[in-house]
């Protein structure tokens, strides 16, 4: 694969190699565009890892349920009388129609709008019209809704895998649990706020995802406008990590070094410190004390980011006052290689104050919401990027990920694994996430 020149005109589904230069930070563009290669993905990467589909929070008493995607597989997550949450195949097995076509409610059974097929809370037939007509008999028991085989929970994060085997969900997650205990897991509650953002956007999901995982020299051409409105966050001297994960996953951390006492716990209200240093070991509650933005990707499709804001006084805020800070998560759901749709959800310390949830959630609407100025700006260049690679020739480039292909071990990283010091830019991240996603649309 050349550094600046054009690859091979085009790829079937079993030609799989060459389309990603791990050592070199190169990629093939068609990976991105090519209908071929994105029915392989669906197959290779989302059928084989373990994939985020709900917060507990979003169903958190018997019987509430909200429907969701594993890749363009429809999910049912349903939490059944027993407390415990299953993931159901929307998928009725009579004729493969979609038994609960709502977002999310409350239900004791489904019953397909069709033939009126009717599964209870676990998932098993128990009602079908005219049973006697069946020739030979029906193994009823043998019909029900087919169960995502795995499904796991890290603080509050449902997560399921259609892999019956391979890492559990701790071990695919690895050091970035480390960093899910100090986003997720800093208090006695995390918990989303109401139902997800959705909307759909004409880019490549893959786009979406390694943007977050590890790209942030795009900030200061799409996003210069943040200085100019005095929405910057960081001032002074900063000490930032890249944190990459063999499964894939990737994230960058960046505050002031420790011992910075009047910013204390990532802009988080002062009611809930004494809850993060009980629920974070010593090591974890100092290192948050230092950080001002986290960003990441749990591959494939599942993004999280926590910064902060100032509000202009233009629109109502005090910009010499302390940023608030606020945490969100999305995921990057394919339809299809030039179509994703996006959920969005913000979550808060279930025991802050009402009023700081309240500035919270105004600065997430504003920066990272449906019509967030940061937003807006991310789906321009990814829809952009999408629509100009499906030209004949532009299809056949290769693009560039070699920033930063040497770097330097943190040394004073106090988690787990292997972090690197973020000197400048860097897009370590990026070829971490593309080479897992290569290694895996290589295996049979």
């Amino acid at each position: 694969m050349s550094q600046d020149g054009l690859g091979a005109a085009k790829v079937s589904a079993t030609q799989l190699d060459n389309l990603v230069d791990e050592e070199g930070g190169q990629l093939a563009a068609r990976i991105f565009v090519d209908q071929d290669i994105y029915r392989e993905e669906l197959q290779r990467v989302f059928a084989r890892s373990w994939l985020f589909v709900a917060h507990e929070s979003e169903v958190p008493r018997p019987g509430n349920f909200v429907t969701r995607s594993m890749g363009e597989d429809p999910v049912i997550v349903w939490r059944g009388a027993d407390g415990v949450v299953r993931v159901l195949l929307n998928v009725c097995r009579h004729r493969g129609r979609r038994v609960c076509n709502e977002d999310m409610g409350q239900a004791v059974k489904f019953q397909c709008p069709y033939h009126g097929w009717t599964y209870d809370l676990q998932g098993q037939l128990v009602g079908v019209p005219f049973l006697e007509a069946y020739e030979g008999g029906l193994d009823v028991a043998r019909h029900g809704l087919l169960e995502v085989p795995r499904v796991a929970m890290r603080h509050g994060l449902i997560f399921a895998s259609w892999a019956e085997d391979g890492p559990t969900l701790d071990e695919y997650l690895g050091p970035l649990g480390w960093v899910f205990d100090l986003l997720f897991g800093r208090s006695e509650a995390v918990e989303v706020v109401g139902p997800p953002m959705r909307w759909v956007a004409g880019a490549n999901w893959k786009l979406a995802a390694a943007n977050f995982a590890g790209d942030g020299h795009h900030l200061f051409t799409t996003h210069g406008f943040r200085t100019a409105l005095n929405l910057e966050t960081i001032r002074g001297q900063r000490l930032s990590y890249v944190l990459p994960s063999e499964y894939g996953h990737a994230c960058t951390m960046s505050g002031w070094p420790t011992g910075v006492e009047d910013k204390p716990y990532a802009r988080l209200p002062k009611e809930i410190w004494p809850e993060i240093e009980e629920h974070l070991t010593k090591g974890q509650a100092e290192f948050l004390s230092t950080l001002a933005i986290v960003v990441g990707n749990v591959f494939p499709n599942c993004s999280f980011l926590q910064t902060s804001s100032h509000t202009p006084a233009e629109w109502g805020g005090d910009p010499d006052g302390p940023p608030i800070s606020f945490l969100t998560l999305r995921q990057w759901q394919p339809r299809g290689p030039d179509q994703m749709e996006i959920f969005s959800w913000q979550l808060l310390d279930r025991n802050a104050p009402q009023e700081w949830k309240d500035t919270a959630r105004a600065c997430f609407a504003r920066e990272f919401g449906m019509a967030g100025v940061f937003e807006q700006d991310d789906m321009e260049n990814w829809t952009e990027i999408t629509s100009t690679l499906k030209s004949p020739i532009a299809n056949r480039l290769t693009l560039q990920y070699r920033m930063g292909l040497k770097m330097d071990e943190g040394q004073s990283w106090p988690g787990p694994g292997t972090a690197y010091l973020k000197h400048s830019f860097e897009e370590l991240n990026e070829r971490i996430f593309y080479a897992r996603w290569n290694r895996l649309m290589r295996q049979p």
